[in-house]
């Protein structure tokens, strides 16, 4: 599970960051709003830890820009305020859950397990881009005409179209769709040249980029 923290709290943010990675999270750390939203823009996670007390750019601001650009990103917030219009401010934002400081690390851990059960359990359907749809239980790809999918074609191609534009790293989608299975990024390449003549064939506007990075995303584009 790869996880956002976002405070600006040097000595928490460590302890934090430390503790979640013991617990096998991937963890990156940024230190304000601003720097959230850019990683986000930039990058896929699982989840959003965010304080909201935050220089340069507030967690309850920078929640409302990562739901306005269209993330739906499963978010925690951490805040030492207590009252109820507080929470609801935070809430209203965007956030999915929230922890009054001090908060116990296991708590922490537990909500994300949590947030994480319920992003996989109300997965998309149908996903839409350019002039393609993904009928993720029908295994079905749909453009000019339909063809059927791989589950595991289908899982990968669902993760790139959740987050339309941006990059998913080769460790990340593996992990997504071979959980728990000794593969390498050798067989994400092999999906992802699948999944291209796949949308070549049915005429979607759409293609798959690999970036020097070893990541990958799916753009639309004019010419079919």
């Amino acid at each position: 599970m790869k996880v956002l923290l976002a405070e600006d709290e040097n000595d928490l943010r460590e302890v934090v960051a430390a503790y979640l990675e013991l617990q096998g999270y991937y963890v990156v750390s940024v230190a304000n709003g601003a720097e959230a939203v850019k990683e986000l823009d930039r990058d896929a996670y699982d989840a959003v830890v965010m304080d909201i007390m935050m220089p340069v750019m507030d967690g309850v601001t920078a929640m409302r820009k990562i739901r306005a650009s269209g993330h739906t990103t499963p978010a925690i917030f951490l805040t030492a305020k207590s009252e109820v219009a507080d929470r609801v401010e935070g809430l209203d934002a965007g956030a999915d859950d929230y922890l009054t400081k001090p908060f116990a690390m296991e708590e922490l851990s537990a909500r994300l397990r949590a947030l994480y059960r319920r992003k996989r359990d109300y997965k998309t359907r149908l996903f839409s881009f350019g002039n393609l749809e993904l009928d993720t239980e029908a295994s079905e790809l749909r453009a000019h005409n339909t063809i059927a999918l791989a589950l595991k074609e289908a899982r990968l191609l669902s993760c790139l179209l959740s987050t339309a534009g941006q990059e998913w790293p080769a460790d990340t989608l593996l992990s997504e769709v071979w959980p728990g299975e000794d593969v390498s990024s050798d067989l994400v390449q092999m999906y992802i040249s699948f999944l291209n003549a796949k949308l070549a064939s049915v005429r979607a506007n759409a293609v798959i980029e690999k970036s020097a990075a070893n990541g990958y995303r799916i753009l639309e584009v004019s010419d079919v």
